[in-house]
């Protein structure tokens, strides 16, 4: 408010009329509410006090648990064991698929008949690796049209002593490396995969030499992966003398297990390659190649012997 001023003469002055009122003098008391303007939003929606839902909202989220859409279905017992019937039919079903794929290179039956052995069978068949030349028996008996297990033929093929030769290889071939100084894990992975790529590698030779001689033989790849592996038998003893008795003792029994084996290797296959025919009607039959074949196989395993096991003797 303003007050009226008067003139001279005592009459007032006219005032110019005040457009806004003055409020930067305005003075709120103790206990006054001030007017708070800083709840006002220029331009933008109000936010809703706390407490209380969007309108048009319908609080969605607080109606989800844990905020995962459908996380309720699977607390229903009946669906939980629905879910878990269907993975095990589709794990059944995959194990299936591969068992046929399989089945078209390597049939099961056929792997479980060279590993139907016992302590007997690994006995003797030790003993023939090791003294062929006191077995006279060299032919396998058959039990309708199919051979008979290794348990009960000394003569079958077995990738059992196969198998526990390689693995025997491998750990003696660690021991040599460790005695040496030279152990390192890399040196002994590459002597495991030195000794796998020879094998296979004979094998492929033998097949190719098969499939190009036109060879008719009863010898299945099984077979030639079994023959082709009794070698690491006499490999290990060699090792072994050479750890015990030096360079000398390793070169007499490796000299001793490669004659054993040959004469092992050429006994066996000769009933495998030529159908039991015996050498004389072979040489009558003019199967020269089925001869050749034999002395190829078995002159080879004294070269491989050596090949895998001269750098691991000091």
């Amino acid at each position: 408010m303003y007050e009226q001023q008067y003139d001279a003469y005592g009459q007032p002055i006219p005032q110019q009329p005040q457009l806004f009122d003055d409020t930067s003098t305005q003075n709120y008391g103790y206990g006054q509410q001030v007017p708070d303007y800083s709840g006002m939003n220029y331009g933008y929606p109000q936010q809703p006090p706390q407490g209380q839902a969007a309108p048009g909202g319908g609080g969605a989220y607080g109606n989800l648990q844990g905020g995962i859409p459908g996380a309720q279905i699977f607390q229903d017992p009946m669906v939980a064991n629905m879910a878990m019937q269907y993975g095990q039919t589709l794990a059944s079903q995959g194990r299936e698929y591969v068992d046929k794929k399989l089945e078209k290179y390597v049939s099961a039956s056929q792997v479980k008949y060279y590993f139907a052995v016992d302590t007997q069978y690994v006995m003797k068949k030790l003993r023939l690796l090791f003294f062929p030349y006191t077995h006279s028996d060299w032919s396998v008996r058959y039990d309708q049209n199919q051979q008979v297990q290794p348990r009960h033929e000394v003569n079958a093929p077995d990738l059992y002593i196969p198998v526990m030769a390689v693995v025997t290889y491998i750990l003696v071939a660690g021991l040599c490396l460790g005695l040496q100084e030279r152990f390192s894990p890399d040196l002994l992975g590459m002597q495991a995969s030195s000794a796998l790529v020879w094998l296979v590698l004979e094998i492929l030779v033998v097949l190719a030499i098969l499939y190009i001689t036109a060879i008719q033989t009863n010898i299945k790849y099984l077979d030639l992966l079994a023959f082709s592996s009794y070698k690491y038998v006499g490999m290990i003893v060699a090792l072994l003398a050479g750890i015990v008795m030096e360079s000398m003792g390793y070169y007499c029994l490796l000299a001793y297990s490669s004659f054993s084996l040959v004469i092992f290797m050429f006994r066996t296959l000769r009933w495998q390659v030529q159908g039991g025919n015996s050498e004389m009607e072979a040489y009558s039959a003019g199967n020269k190649r089925r001869l050749y074949l034999l002395l190829f196989m078995s002159g080879l395993q004294p070269v491989l012997m050596w090949w895998l096991t001269q750098h691991l003797v000091a």
